[in-house]
């Protein structure tokens, strides 16, 4: 058994490399975003009946409740609305609310669904005109619903989300303090929608959330934000990237967010779930956010953080596998073993970190997913970006030349 410096040295390296990729891990830093006393049935994620079975929160001990404008914007997605605005209307809330839905002119199937509604006086619309040009059209639905707004807290989500259960409003509602100015939420995705899309929601959303508790929040990637009214008018709301037809949420979030007056809320009864997206919807977010991200503030520092992450989780499995190949061919059977156990132990550990996080979100998908799933994340990162740099980005722009 050929024993040398070379082997030392090589085992040393191997042990550092992979202990310190163990904890490079977005999953083992939001190792405590979601409450370990969270239950919910296996139902509850099942897009038919998404609020079996939901164990109310117990109501938070505010003198006043705050009075919250819940903004929809409508789109194409008459029936989807249609489904949800039940559960929207009948939150079991002890303040006062209202329901503002904000779609186009013209658009038949949105207008059939709201006239249903007419004798709820919770309910408010209002319609932007067809010939709006140069401009987000989503965005302008966003504005337009936040000044016909009644009430100061902003609640914005989709018509394609559904809240998991009829106390969302009241737990979002306990961080709307005079504190915050800005409350993110989480989001994920049915049962039926791919694992892989699922997985990546909640990493990504690992990130987001906890950049938001560890400082100042960057971006969202839920369908889940609450923001001040006030605030938005004052500050020219969408001002300044008007010209980009999405990104509507990475922008209200990193333009609005100040150092810890950001409320993370990640109790079951805040949670929404999002409608299953198409693929080439799912394509169409990563392209969109590689355009917008070049415009947000703090994105270096986002960034810096997400890339070491990839760079070292990759690094530690490829000296593993060279720290093999060489060890074999050159008969030194020590190296060989600890290449063995580090390999091991990278994947169970990284396996562990991440089944924790995964079974408080609710989010059912094999352990042995995991690491496969992580490893794609950098080449189908990769596959978006070129896409993204062989589109016209016209595409991506209100600015039609």
């Amino acid at each position: 058994m050929l024993i040398d410096l070379t082997s030392i040295v090589a085992s040393g390296i191997l042990i550092v490399l992979a202990v310190i990729s163990w904890f490079a891990n977005p999953f083992f830093r939001a190792r405590n975003l979601f409450s370990p006393h969270q239950s919910l049935d296996d139902e509850t994620l099942d897009a038919e009946n998404p609020q079996a079975e939901v164990q109310p929160s117990k109501e938070p001990p505010f003198k006043k409740w705050p009075r919250i404008s819940i903004l929809i914007t409508a789109h194409d997605n008459a029936l989807e609305l249609d489904n949800h605005l039940p559960t929207l209307l009948s939150q079991d809330y002890p303040g006062i609310f209202e329901v503002i839905v904000v779609a186009e002119k013209g658009d038949g199937s949105t207008e059939d669904v709201l006239k249903r509604y007419l004798n709820n006086r919770k309910l408010y619309y209002t319609f932007i005109p067809d010939s709006s040009r140069y401009m987000s059209r989503k965005k302008l639905m966003i504005t337009l619903g936040v000044k016909a707004a009644r009430y100061e807290w902003i609640l914005l989500t989709e018509a394609s989300s559904t809240p998991l259960s009829d106390t969302w409003l009241k737990t979002f509602a306990k961080n709307m303090t005079d504190d915050t100015n800005l409350v993110l939420g989480y989001s994920n995705y049915a049962k039926e929608v791919p694992a892989y899309y699922r997985f990546e929601q909640l990493r990504n959303a690992c990130y987001c959330l906890n950049k938001a508790k560890g400082g100042i929040a960057y971006r969202t990637n839920s369908n889940n934000v609450a923001f001040k009214k006030e605030e938005f008018i004052n500050k020219g709301g969408y001002r300044g990237n008007l010209q980009f037809l999405r990104g509507e949420y990475d922008f209200l979030v990193n333009k609005y967010a100040k150092r810890e007056q950001t409320a993370v809320e990640t109790d079951i009864n805040s949670w929404v779930v999002d409608a299953k997206p198409s693929k080439k919807a799912w394509r169409q977010l990563h392209a969109n956010y590689l355009c917008v991200r070049q415009q947000l503030r703090r994105n270096k520092r986002f960034r810096l953080i997400y890339n070491f992450d990839h760079c070292l989780f990759h690094l530690n499995y490829l000296a593993i596998l060279l720290a093999l190949v060489f060890s074999i061919l050159t008969s030194r059977w020590i190296l060989t073993g600890v290449a063995t156990i580090m390999l091991i132990l990278t994947i169970v550990i990284r396996s562990r970190m991440a089944k924790k996080v995964l079974k408080r979100s609710k989010t059912e998908i094999p352990i042995w997913k995991v690491v496969p799933y992580e490893i794609s994340i950098l080449w189908k990162t990769i596959k978006y970006f070129f896409w993204y740099l062989r589109t016209d980005k016209t595409e991506f722009s209100s600015h039609k030349i």
